[in-house]
């Protein structure tokens, strides 16, 4: 698999409405723990069909680096130019901290791209806030799934 769609851009991105609750304080309190998304990446395969089946796959940790077992996220994906079809799917992460989300297989020529929003991450009642400030960052620094970063 190649670590983005072979035909299609995949974009991820978040809006202040559909964003989880950020900590109280948007920026890390020394000594305090938080999760984030450690890691996220979209690995995509093109089939013998040529359609593109591509797959967001997750990792969570703590401040304190420990994983962040049981947390449920949601991931809408659309495929139209206004961002108006919206799909959703969820995944639960395992022991270490991981999960995957199947986007549809598509034919690159009918999908020119796939937007996907982080609509929901619950890791339930802990001790700790999710801060997406700590996210994994992308190519131009920003952290993935956050108010100011488009992608």
């Amino acid at each position: 698999p190649t670590e983005s769609p072979v035909a299609s851009p995949i974009e991820s991105s978040s809006s202040p409405t559909e964003s989880p609750v950020v900590s109280p304080t948007g920026q890390p309190v020394e000594g305090l723990e938080y999760w984030f998304i450690k890691k996220f990446n979209v690995v995509s395969k093109t089939r013998r069909n040529e359609k593109v089946k591509s797959y967001a796959k997750f990792k969570l940790k703590t401040t304190k680096n420990n994983v962040v077992e049981n947390a449920i996220i949601e991931l809408s994906y659309s495929s139209d130019a206004n961002n108006q079809v919206k799909k959703s799917k969820f995944c639960t992460t395992n022991a270490k901290g991981k999960c995957r989300i199947g986007i549809p297989a598509f034919y690159p020529d009918d999908v020119p791209f796939v937007t996907l929003n982080l609509e929901d991450i619950d890791a339930g009642d802990r001790d700790f806030f999710y801060n997406q400030l700590l996210n994994k960052r992308n190519s131009d620094d920003c952290p993935f799934f956050t108010y100011d970063c488009p992608s």
